[in-house]
């Protein structure tokens, strides 16, 4: 079995960090060098039969098609892990395992079978949005296309327009503006109009869900919604369709906003490269937006969507 087959399963749901996958496949190019290297073709013998410094980056990231640092750039991350990373881990870990480290909750980095055994003293409390009052239409698109969310919440409630109407006008900026920033991966343009539906329909009986009822937004490609791909930005998964409703999906549901696009994270949410372009900075299009909130970040700044 290859060992991208072998082990892709596990990491399939770790996708708000590209980087944890590519350590994870790091460690695993470590530990199976022996025990693989005899049962692997020629082809990729080769590969993990080179251990070298940054050789077990590489062939994390040639596993996932996403090859794009020459050797330096991996030595320099290499250099970065063991003399910041790694000492930082290894700090939080010893500081959350005194006395809960201080927190209010356990903490990921540490078990203790004791945490939770005391019956919580915390209350929930009911999060008490801004109002905002007297919030008027603008008479130009410009303007709409930067009001906040809770103008924009306000506007909806009010009755001054539609969620059909602004999920019409901020899909029709990402259309506009997409070919040079490249931030969208997939227009969800079905689904956007048919949340914006309900949401108007809701409204017209007298319910309002809150400030994102009826808002249109856009989540990063590596949230899963159902019937759409989530790519995670890799040429390896451009086809990928995850029919599952991740969790920050469901909850945005709830809340009556409408998703009228999948945007760009990055190549497994890092960079500003993955397999449809570079995502660029609509302020200044010869620079680059990064990172694994590149396509929101990009479009929101561009006035094209809320995200």
């Amino acid at each position: 079995m290859m060992l991208k087959e072998k082990y892709l399963p596990l990491v399939s749901g770790w996708t708000h960090s590209g980087i944890t996958c590519v350590i994870f496949l790091a460690a695993i190019c470590c530990r199976t060098v022996a025990s693989d290297v005899k049962k692997e073709s020629d082809e990729h013998g080769v590969c993990w039969a080179k251990v070298g410094h940054s050789y077990p980056l590489n062939c994390a990231f040639d596993l996932f098609d996403s090859s794009f640092f020459n050797n330096t750039k991996m030595l320099e991350i290499v250099k970065g892990q063991k003399e910041f990373n790694i000492p930082i881990f290894t700090a939080n870990r010893k500081l959350v395992a005194s006395v809960n480290g201080g927190l209010h909750h356990p903490s990921y980095l540490v078990f203790n079978s004791a945490w939770g055994s005391e019956q919580s003293q915390h209350v929930t409390k009911r999060f008490k949005y801004p109002s905002l009052s007297g919030i008027k239409k603008p008479g130009s698109e410009q303007d709409i296309a930067f009001m906040s969310i809770l103008e924009l919440g306000e506007l909806i409630k009010t009755k001054q327009i539609t969620s059909k109407e602004l999920t019409k006008f901020f899909l029709k900026r990402l259309k506009r503006y997409n070919h040079a920033l490249e931030a969208v991966v997939t227009y969800t343009e079905e689904l956007a109009y048919k949340q914006a539906k309900e949401a108007d329909k809701l409204l017209a009986q007298g319910v309002y869900l809150g400030p994102l009822h009826g808002i249109p937004y856009g989540l990063k490609d590596i949230i899963a919604v159902p019937h759409y791909k989530t790519t995670w930005g890799s040429r390896s998964f451009k086809s990928q369709v995850l029919d599952i409703e991740a969790w920050v999906y469901k909850r945005l549901k709830s809340a009556g906003a409408v998703l009228v696009a999948k945007l760009v994270s990055g190549s497994l949410a890092y960079d500003d490269i993955w397999f449809g372009g570079r995502t660029r900075n609509p302020w200044n299009i010869e620079e680059f937006s990064t990172g694994s909130s590149a396509g929101p970040a990009a479009s929101t700044s561009a006035g094209s969507i809320q995200s």
